[in-house]
C-alpha cells in the first residue's frame, strides 16, 4: 500500500511540475471593466492570425491555460473595443503580465528565457530607433542651416549607431542559435539590407533544426534564397560591358578608380537630373585622389542620353543599352528605381549604395582619407 501511495505521490508531483511548465498566461490589468474578453491570437504556417482561446477579466485579472507549444511562435492578446495588441512569445513556460488598457504597448511581460530575451531586443532596437531619429533630425537642421561641418559629423555618428545597431543584431544570432529572436534577428538583417544574404545564411546554418521548419524560419529560408546572387553592400560587384555614347564597348573593370561609383540614371529621370549636379561635384573634388565613375543610362533614345550628358557636365564614362527597364546591367543589379548607386572598393567589393546628397560625399571623403567637406 505504501509503495502505491508513493507512487501516486511521484506521479501528482510529475504532473504538477509538467503543468507548471506548460503555456500559461496570469495576469494582472489597469484600467479594464470586468467581463471584457482576452483573445489569445496565433499566426499559423500561412501567416494567418487565428484566436487559440478567449478568457475574461474578472476582478481586474485573467488567466488561462493554453495546449503544449510544439514549436515557438509569436502570439498576441486582443482585446474588445481596442485596436492594439499584447505581442509575446508563446513558450513552455508560465507567462505573467501586468497590462495597461491605455497603453498596450507598456504592458510589462515576464516569464520564460525567450521572452526575457526578446524583450532586451525589441528594447535595444527602441533605444537605437530613438538616437537615430534625434541624430537625423539634427542633421536636418544642420542641412537647412548649411552648417556642413556639423552636418557631416553628425552623418558619421548616424552611420556609427547604423553599425552598431546591425552588429547587435548579428550578436544575438550568433549567440543565441537555439532562440527564435535569432531567427527574428537575422530576418531584420536581410530586410533591413544590413547584412548580405551569405553572411545570413551562414549564421542561420548554425540556428537549431527546429527553429528552421518553424513559421518565421522557413519565411527566413525563403527570403534567403530569394536574396542570394542579389548584389548588395558586402557582396561582389558584377562585372559588365556595354556601349558608350560613341559605340565603344567599354566594362567596369577598365572603368574602375581606388572608388568607383556605378550610377544608374537616365535623361527622362527627374530626380537623377536633380542630383547630377552633387554627383559631378563629389566627381570634381574626388577625381584626382582616386574617384572614378561610370554612369549606366536606362535611356531609350540615343539622342536624350547624350545631349543629358553634355547639359549635365557628366565627365565620365557612361555606358547604356538603351533598353530602358529592360537593360540587362540593371537586372543584374536588381535597379527597380533609379537614382541608384553602388559604391565600390579597388577590389570590386560593394561597400555602400544609394547615397545621395550629402551622405553621397560623406562616405567618398571616408573613404579617401578626406576628414571633413
Amino acid at each position: 500500500m505504501k509503495k502505491i501511495v508513493l507512487l501516486a505521490l511521484i506521479l501528482l508531483t510529475a504532473a504538477c511540475e509538467k503543468q507548471e511548465k506548460g503555456y500559461s498566461i496570469s495576469a494582472e490589468t489597469e484600467g479594464f471593466e470586468d467581463g471584457v474578453t482576452v483573445y489569445v491570437n496565433a499566426i499559423n504556417q500561412s501567416n494567418r492570425p487565428t484566436i487559440i482561446d478567449s478568457t475574461t477579466i474578472q476582478q481586474g485579472k485573467f488567466s488561462i491555460s493554453l495546449p503544449v507549444v510544439e514549436d515557438n511562435d509569436f502570439n498576441y492578446l486582443t482585446f474588445n473595443g481596442i485596436p492594439q495588441n499584447v505581442l509575446f512569445l508563446a513558450e513552455n513556460n508560465p507567462i505573467k503580465m501586468t497590462i495597461y488598457k491605455d497603453s498596450l504597448r507598456s504592458s510589462v511581460i515576464k516569464g520564460g528565457s525567450e521572452n526575457q530575451l526578446f524583450f532586451e531586443y525589441l528594447k535595444k532596437m527602441t533605444d537605437y530607433g530613438k538616437e537615430k531619429q534625434e541624430l537625423s533630425n539634427q542633421y536636418q537642421i544642420a542641412t537647412k542651416l548649411k552648417e556642413t561641418d556639423k552636418a557631416v559629423k553628425l552623418s558619421k555618428q548616424l552611420q556609427t549607431i547604423r553599425v552598431d545597431e546591425n552588429n547587435y543584431r548579428t550578436e544575438i544570432a550568433e549567440n543565441n542559435p537555439n532562440s527564435l529572436v535569432a531567427v527574428m534577428a537575422l530576418t531584420d538583417l536581410l530586410n533591413l539590407k544590413a547584412a548580405p544574404a551569405k553572411q545570413v545564411k551562414k549564421i542561420y546554418a548554425a540556428v537549431q533544426d527546429t527553429l528552421k521548419t518553424s513559421r518565421l524560419g522557413k519565411n527566413l529560408d525563403r527570403l534567403i534564397t530569394a536574396s542570394i546572387g542579389k548584389i548588395d553592400v558586402g557582396s561582389e560587384a558584377e562585372d559588365f560591358s556595354a556601349p558608350n555614347p560613341e559605340g565603344k564597348i567599354v566594362s567596369l573593370k577598365e572603368s574602375m578608380g581606388k572608388i568607383t561609383i556605378i550610377d544608374f540614371w537616365a535623361s527622362w529621370c527627374k530626380p537623377c537630373r536633380a542630383e547630377n549636379p552633387n554627383v559631378v561635384r563629389v566627381y570634381n573634388k574626388y577625381h584626382d585622389k582616386g574617384l572614378n565613375i561610370i554612369g549606366v543610362s536606362l535611356d531609350r533614345k540615343k539622342d536624350h542620353w547624350t545631349t543629358a550628358i553634355d547639359q549635365d557636365n557628366l565627365e565620365w564614362n557612361h555606358v547604356s543599352h538603351l533598353k530602358f527597364w529592360q537593360d540587362p546591367i540593371a537586372k543584374a543589379y536588381g535597379v527597380r528605381s533609379i537614382p541608384a548607386t553602388f559604391i565600390i572598393d579597388d577590389k570590386g567589393n560593394v561597400i555602400a549604395k544609394n547615397l545621395r546628397g550629402p551622405a553621397l560625399e560623406t562616405k567618398i571623403s571616408e573613404l579617401l582619407g578626406e576628414t571633413s567637406l
